[in-house]
């Protein structure tokens, strides 16, 4: 007797059973419920030890597909992850094209989530809280080492958590599966979406360097923090300077000029003179990782990163530098034309100045003819709107030979980001640039 068969008799024998107490009908209903639901699902292993072997394949390939395309057949290019407040919502976009959204839980107003601009700089798939008791974060993606992270979580789709930005647990975990280090993420009240642009001042790339006939000054500080990578201009280097707060320089000591000063050892190399751009810029272009560049009105300096670690900074000057400039994320997307020198940028605008807070009374009188006074804060918008980035990018000149060296080092994946905003005190050791707008 089949297994179809075995299972036919044992549902009629159970059916009579039934009709016996006057349950028949009942029974029918059951039989036929559990018929339409059961078989379907059954069938690979009823029928043949092929169709089990087949479907096992299948099912076998697509756990394969979803690990390595979770969110399906998606553009090929640098991922951004944009957190909308207002909405509770998160949109994924790959090569500037929308991918994904889902509701999540930010921060409650009392421990809210920071506005601005981030990246991935930590990923684990089982977490612990250092700040709040051990509590669980899977699939946590961190993105500022003073505890905010996106990560699995429960109250989905209003403010409810701690300030990081819990998610449903099977978006959170094909997220994690798909991003990497360094995967820009950007926080607003708003939604924002990233759109295509074009402009004659964003950098080009430039694969071999014109010659540089002798060092010049140009006011560059490098910062090398692998020695063992530039050997040769290990000396005399000004250490990059990681806050807003400037670090006050040491008074050189007072020489007498009758005092005898020891003369060289006969022989002795001359200090080497500290690396130009130009120099860093070939360390940096030979390891074809993007870089970073930030541009900061309130420092009036440019910065540039590279795999979390610093390069150089250097002057740069922005025209009408008291109007603000807002804060803008440039992502260089892939290389275009026949020589593969001109990059497809996006950008996002995130506002300018922070948000001001108001205060006013308000009166109201109850249905007893009470006045009721209550006094109300609320967050208004700055009176001057940030400029475009067509207008950002026209008012920063940046020394030719610092352009020079970033179009060496220019590729698919870098960014630059142009903000009001000073460094603060997040981006030290093993981050990109975190810009702060709340």
């Amino acid at each position: 007797m089949t297994a179809s068969a075995r299972r036919d008799k044992q549902l009629f024998q159970w059916d009579r059973r039934c009709a016996g107490s006057g349950g028949y009908a009942i029974a029918l209903i059951a039989s036929l419920v559990v018929t339409t639901t059961a078989w379907p699902a059954a069938a690979a292993y009823w029928h043949g030890g092929g169709h089990k072997h087949h479907t096992a394949h299948k099912t076998h390939e697509a756990a394969d597909r979803v690990d390595r395309e979770p969110f399906g057949q998606i553009q090929k290019g640098p991922l951004q992850i944009v957190i909308s407040i207002n909405q509770q919502k998160l949109h994924l976009y790959s090569d500037g094209v929308h991918v994904a959204d889902t509701s999540i839980a930010t921060g409650v107003p009392g421990l809210p989530t920071p506005l601005g601009v981030f990246s991935v700089i930590e990923k684990q798939v089982f977490h612990r809280s250092n700040i709040y008791s051990g509590a669980p974060m899977p699939f946590m993606q961190r993105i500022t080492w003073s505890g905010v992270a996106m990560h699995v979580g429960e109250s989905i789709g209003h403010r409810a958590s701690h300030g990081c930005i819990r998610m449903p647990h099977d978006f959170a975990v094909r997220l994690y599966r798909l991003t990497k280090l360094n995967t820009r993420v950007i926080i607003a009240n708003s939604e924002l979406k990233p759109f295509e642009f074009a402009d004659p001042h964003l950098f080009v790339h430039q694969e071999k360097p014109p010659e540089v006939a002798a060092p010049v000054d140009n006011g560059v500080e490098p910062v090398i923090t692998k020695p063992a990578e530039l050997a040769v201009h290990a000396n005399m280097l000004t250490p990059l300077v990681l806050s807003d707060v400037v670090t006050p320089q040491a008074t050189a000591p007072a020489v007498n000029p009758d005092q005898k000063t020891e003369s060289a050892v006969p022989g002795a190399a001359a200090p080497s003179a500290p690396p130009s751009s130009i120099d860093l810029a070939k360390v940096a272009a030979a390891k074809k990782l993007p870089i970073s560049i930030f541009v900061s009105r309130k420092r009036q300096r440019l910065y540039i990163r590279q795999d979390f670690e610093p390069l150089f900074e250097v002057p740069v000057t922005i025209a009408d530098p008291e109007s603000p400039l807002g804060t803008h994320v440039f992502t260089a997307l892939e290389f275009t034309g026949p020589e593969h020198t001109i990059l497809r940028w996006n950008v996002m605008s995130l506002p300018g100045e922070p948000l001001k807070h108001v205060s006013h009374v308000e009166e109201r009188r109850d249905r007893h003819g009470h006045v009721r006074r209550r006094e109300i804060e609320e967050e208004r918008p700055s009176d001057t709107p940030p400029q475009g980035p067509a207008q950002v990018l026209a008012r920063i000149e940046i020394p030719p030979e610092v352009g020079e060296a970033i179009a060496q080092m220019i590729i698919p994946g870098s960014s630059l980001i142009i903000s009001d905003q000073g460094l603060g005190d997040e981006p030290g050791e093993g981050t990109d640039f975190i810009v702060l707008t709340r």
